[in-house]
C-alpha cells in the first residue's frame, strides 16, 4: 500500500492523527473498517452490530514534541437506543492494548499495546503497520468473542469491560436471563470487593423490553 503524503508530512498534533486514522482506514478497509474523522474511530458493521476502534490523543500532545495516541476498542448494538434512550449503545469495552494477545486462552497484552506514538514522521509508518497488524490477530478475535451472548459471557472482553452494567443489559435485551446470572457470577469471582450494588445492576439490566436484534 501506497505511503499517504500526509502521513509524513503533517506536523500539528490534530494533522498527524487525522492523517493516521485515514492509512489505518484504507489498511484495514478489506476487514470492513472506514475512518471517521469528526469521531476520531475506525468502524464496521457486522451482524447489525457496531465494532469501534477509537483513537484518543493525549490532552499532553505539542508540535514537534510528543504526539501520542492511545486505542479504545468497544462493541456498540443500535437496538440498545431505544430500550435506553438517546445514543446509548455500547455492549462492551475497554483499552485497545489488553487485547494485543490472541482470543480464545492466549496471553493478552497490556495497556501500552494499544498507544501510538507518532511524533517522529520517519517511524510513523512502521507504527500503523505494527498496529494494523495487531488489529488483525488480536482486536479480530476480541471482536468475535465480544459480539456473541454466548462467548461474551466468559471472555476477555467481558472480564474487563468498563461498563459492566452495559453488558449486562444487552444480555437481558437479548432474551437471556441465564447468561445475565452466569455473567455476574464469573465477573465477581474475577473482581472481589464488589458485590456491594451488583443486585441492584441486574435488575436494572433485566428492566425494559427486549432489544431488538
Amino acid at each position: 500500500m501506497a505511503t499517504d503524503a500526509s502521513l509524513t508530512t503533517a506536523t500539528r498534533p490534530r494533522d498527524v492523527v487525522n492523517a493516521a486514522g485515514a492509512w489505518l482506514g484504507a489498511a484495514l478497509a478489506a476487514e470492513g473498517f472506514r475512518w471517521l474523522p469528526r469521531r476520531r474511530r475506525l468502524e464496521r458493521e457486522a451482524g447489525g452490530l457496531l465494532h469501534r476502534i477509537s483513537l484518543a490523543p493525549s490532552a499532553y500532545n505539542r508540535t514537534g514534541s510528543s504526539i501520542e495516541v492511545t486505542t479504545y476498542v468497544s462493541v456498540h448494538d443500535p437496538a440498545l437506543r431505544a430500550r435506553r434512550g438517546g445514543d446509548d449503545d455500547l455492549v462492551c469495552g475497554h483499552a485497545l492494548g489488553y487485547t494485543a494477545g490472541r482470543a480464545n486462552g492466549y496471553v493478552y497484552g497490556d495497556f501500552t499495546d494499544g498507544q501510538l506514538q507518532l511524533a517522529d514522521p520517519v517511524l510513523r509508518l512502521g507504527v500503523l503497520e505494527r498496529f494494523a497488524a495487531t488489529v488483525r490477530e488480536g482486536v479480530l478475535p476480541w471482536f468475535a468473542e465480544a459480539s456473541d451472548v454466548e462467548t461474551v459471557v466468559g471472555s476477555f472482553a467481558g472480564d474487563h469491560t468498563a461498563n459492566p452494567e452495559a453488558l449486562v443489559d444487552w444480555l437481558a435485551s437479548r432474551g437471556r436471563p441465564d447468561l445475565v446470572a452466569a455473567y455476574g457470577a464469573r465477573y465477581l469471582a474475577r473482581h472481589p470487593g464488589r458485590e456491594e450494588g451488583w443486585a441492584a445492576r441486574i435488575a436494572r439490566g433485566n428492566g425494559g423490553p427486549p432489544a431488538g436484534r
